[in-house]
């Protein structure tokens, strides 16, 4: 059965090739779709029976009389997979409409498979995504889950690494878009699965090869960056799980989610075996986080200058010489802001003990006021 939406698609497309009226019909007689709405819902006996005899039948003005609901022209069953899945109707002189008529059909007939072949794209999209997300949940993959991977032919003894992959974007885009490797320019296996993950993430279960090195892996993802970068016109960022086996598959994606938390602008891509510092902070539920920030930072974060200071006095390693010149200050200005922080927070910045107490209370600033 051909459905409405798609027949009223049809007709908007076909509509511009020619300035006769068109009428598209199901098996049933019913018009579903026209460049006249006042037929819309009537019954056309002339495509019922071209849909009944599987072939081309000729309105005439005298059919206009003796068969129901038809106007002069020409019908022409619809056929995708060798049956007949509607019809599609042009009203005027038969004489005149007849030498295109079949070429319509024929162009019809392509749209109806595009949509069909589009439609079990998405089904197989969503059903690998189901399928995915259930795996994951699972401490261990259960028997109905193994039956289900069979069914997707999913090798299930793949040793595989989650990476995630996020759009650093506010765009509901991915809400209509699937993504499908054919989509890119990259080598992968075909055990290498791509499934959407939310609104702005992809998660990529990447089949493990002991012959593919670090840097090789790190080529591909930067690859894969690149192609997602350009489409999208936003950063991406990754972050990369150890490789495992089909049953610590939930903890290769704990280990992606933990990275891709940790990257940031100057380090989009991640792999979580190089955490360090990451792993702490990321343990500190966000209520610590603030109220430790807060406690050392809150004289300071009323003075957007003082606040700044610092953390160009991180990002530089202490370089008095080098945060100066990429805050555009003399150095003196410098000197006098760094010991204004000393008197507001109580630490003195040559001493290991608080100077990493005041870098601590800035990165959990960051985690709690931008991530969160």
């Amino acid at each position: 059965m051909l459905r409405t939406s798609l027949a009223k698609k049809i007709i908007r497309e076909v509509k511009n090739f020619i300035e006769e009226d068109l009428i598209i019909v199901d098996t049933s007689g019913i018009i579903v779709a026209s460049t006249d709405p006042d037929r819309l819902g009537n019954f056309h006996e002339g495509a019922y029976l071209a849909a009944s005899e599987k072939q081309i039948r000729i309105i005439s003005k005298q059919d206009e009389t003796t068969l129901s609901g038809v106007k002069a022209g020409i019908t022409l069953p619809l056929f995708h997979q060798q049956k007949v899945v509607g019809v599609i109707g042009i009203t005027g002189t038969p004489e005149k409409v007849l030498p295109y008529g079949e070429l319509i059909k024929k162009m019809t007939e392509l749209l109806i498979q595009e949509s069909h072949y589009q439609d079990q794209f998405e089904w197989e999209a969503r059903s690998l995504e189901t399928f995915v997300f259930d795996w994951l949940l699972e401490d261990g993959p259960s028997t109905s889950i193994k039956k289900r991977a069979e069914v997707l032919g999913i090798n299930m003894e793949v040793n595989r690494q989650v990476i995630l992959i996020e759009f650093q974007t506010s765009e509901a885009f991915m809400k209509t878009k699937r993504w499908h490797f054919s989509e890119m320019d990259v080598e992968l296996k075909k055990e290498d699965m791509l499934v959407q993950w939310g609104q702005n993430r992809l998660i990529l279960l990447l089949a493990s090869n002991n012959t593919l090195s670090r840097e090789l892996l790190l080529k591909l993802l930067k690859n894969i960056q690149s192609q997602l970068q350009s489409y999208v016109g936003a950063p991406i960022f990754m972050g990369i799980g150890k490789a495992c086996n089909y049953s610590s598959l939930k903890d290769s994606y704990l280990e992606a989610e933990r990275a891709l938390n940790a990257c940031s602008m100057d380090v989009p891509i991640i792999f979580e075996e190089d955490l360090r510092l990451e792993m702490i902070l990321q343990a500190i539920p966000i209520e610590v986080k603030k109220e430790f920030a807060q406690r050392l930072l809150s004289p300071v974060i009323s003075e957007k200058d003082l606040l700044e200071t610092i953390q160009v006095y991180f990002t530089y390693h202490l370089s008095l010489k080098e945060t100066a010149k990429a805050m555009h200050i003399h150095i003196n200005t410098l000197h006098y802001r760094l010991r204004k922080v000393e008197m507001l927070t109580g630490l003195e910045l040559k001493k290991p003990h608080d100077l990493t107490t005041l870098y601590l209370a800035c990165m959990l600033l960051d985690d709690s006021t931008k991530k969160h």
